[in-house]
């Protein structure tokens, strides 16, 4: 592995262990650290069963298009900013219990939105203005959404079922206006899946890396004509980073669970990209996606 990393580990991306109230019981608390690792180093072979590439595994499932939203105990993920526009969201819930997904737009800071007696946001308070609303999302299942996000501005993507909102399942993005020189492209990594938008414009972005798995993950990306089957890969199965074929065009730290890096990546040349987990055994179970770079 490259041990350099182009960008740093935003702290404000934390997700508590996978453990939560009833559905019907409401947090009481607000999570304030991130998980301690299920399995701190990564497996020294890959598993016995690898899954098909793009499979479900779990609850989690590899949206078909559009931005991949995550939600879960007690956070919603999806990129800080983003360019202004009709927004398709693929929406999962990889938690244990319901959630659902507001969108409101709103020049006031989390803390500042109006709340009941009880710290559930009042819908229709001063001061937001709800742009999105959808059903309730039971664990492990998707939900597809179109969301006008046209107006530049601060917008607040929350789960408002009673006591989620206070115990912080919120997310503040930033929409850009469309002449803004980078996009932010989210990838949200897990066992064994990289979710990422399947075709991007060409361009310098801002990649934005989440994982919601037990283990550490990374991201690479590579430049390559070659199928994921053609890779070159050494006798274990891991690709030979310096291989014949393919060019690296981006690298980073390993990433804990619970955790998110961001980072610049020049993705100006059009053409096929391979958004992969190197770790040992990861590229074997599939942990790939094939990303089509446009002019």
């Amino acid at each position: 592995m490259l041990s350099a990393c182009t960008g740093g580990i935003a702290p404000e991306w934390t997700y508590p262990p996978v453990s939560s109230p009833s559905a019907e019981a409401a947090p009481t608390a607000v999570p304030t650290s991130a998980p301690t690792a299920l399995a701190s180093a990564a497996p020294t072979a890959p598993p016995s069963a690898a899954p098909t590439p793009g499979a479900s595994a779990g609850p989690i499932g590899v949206p078909a298009a559009g931005t991949a939203i995550y939600v879960s105990e007690w956070s919603v993920g999806l990129p800080t900013s983003m360019v202004a526009g009709q927004a398709n969201f693929a929406i999962t819930n990889i938690g244990t219990i319901q959630h659902e997904l507001l969108v409101f737009k709103t020049d006031l800071p989390p803390s500042a939105v109006p709340v009941d007696p009880k710290g559930n946001i009042i819908e229709d308070g001063p001061g937001v203005t709800v742009v999105s609303r959808g059903a309730k999302i039971d664990p492990g299942k998707n939900q597809s959404r179109v969301v006008d996000l046209t107006q530049p501005g601060k917008y607040l993507f929350v789960c408002n079922i009673p006591g989620h909102f206070k115990a912080g399942m919120f997310r503040v993005v930033t929409i850009t206006p469309p002449s803004a020189q980078q996009a932010y492209i989210p990838a949200a990594l897990s066992e064994w899946h990289v979710a990422a938008p399947s075709t991007i414009k060409a361009g310098t972005v801002n990649l934005e890396a989440a994982n919601f798995g037990t283990i550490q993950h990374e991201l690479l990306v590579f430049k390559s004509d070659l199928p994921p089957s053609g890779f070159p890969v050494d006798s274990n199965g891991n690709i030979i980073e310096n291989g014949p074929g393919i060019t690296l065009v981006s690298d980073g730290d390993n990433i804990d669970p619970g955790k998110i890096q961001t980072r610049t990546v020049d993705l100006t040349q059009p053409g096929t990209y391979l958004f992969v987990c190197n770790i040992p055994g990861h590229f074997k179970a599939g942990m790939f996606s094939v990303v089509t770079v446009t002019p």
